[in-house]
């Protein structure tokens, strides 16, 4: 498979299950190794990832998840976090994690990525377990946020309204992916050409 990711574009990778995508994720992220594979980007790019699951203990706040994932000096640290988390919706640092629904526990994931100022964030499933109001936020988010996204989801509502351009992996195309610039209905019409002319052509 070969893919790119453009500076400010949001891009969206699906295909079935087993067909890599978490894996490919985790290889642009540095956290997996590639049986073999060749990455190009500008220089000291800054990439983050938000896994599928942020675990997090109970007993922490979100302050202190944020300030953990900087590091280093703590007074600095916390004001760092405390601006991260404002911008996206908190007005309380210090409540437990034990008591946040899944849609705020997302945000806090994120800001643990924000206050190392991306420019490329890596989304994996990020709708899973979030109620609607959750996901609303997460789409202005993503719509208006100035870093390039690239997000692995089955949730044709988020395709649609956030990608960019699509690209699907799956063993059955000729190159290994198909990619379409567009959002989800543009990526089905264009899909149905061609498997049709795939069909024809065979």
């Amino acid at each position: 498979v070969t893919m790119h990711i453009e500076e400010g574009e949001r891009l969206g990778v699906i295909g079935p299950n087993g067909s890599g995508k978490s894996t490919l994720l985790k290889i642009l992220a540095g956290m997996v190794s590639a049986d073999e594979c060749e990455i190009t980007s500008i220089r000291s790019l800054r990439i983050w990832y938000v896994p599928q699951e942020s675990v997090f203990p109970l007993a922490s706040t979100p302050l202190q998840a944020v300030v953990d994932s900087i590091g280093g000096d703590e007074m600095n640290a916390e004001v760092a976090a405390s601006i991260a988390l404002s911008k996206l919706g908190f007005d309380s640092f210090d409540q437990p994690f034990g008591e946040l629904s899944g849609g705020w526990q997302k945000r806090v994931a994120m800001a643990c990525g924000l206050v190392h100022d991306p420019e490329v964030m890596l989304l994996d499933e990020p709708t899973n377990h979030l109620d609607l109001e959750a996901v609303e936020w997460l789409e202005r988010f993503v719509l208006t946020t100035n870093m390039s996204m690239l997000f692995v989801t089955h949730d044709r509502r988020f395709l649609e309204n956030c990608a960019s351009r699509i690209l699907e992996l799956a063993s059955s195309y000729p190159e290994g992916a198909f990619e379409v610039n567009g959002n989800y209905t543009e990526f089905v019409r264009r899909k149905e050409a061609f498997l049709v002319s795939q069909e024809a052509e065979e």
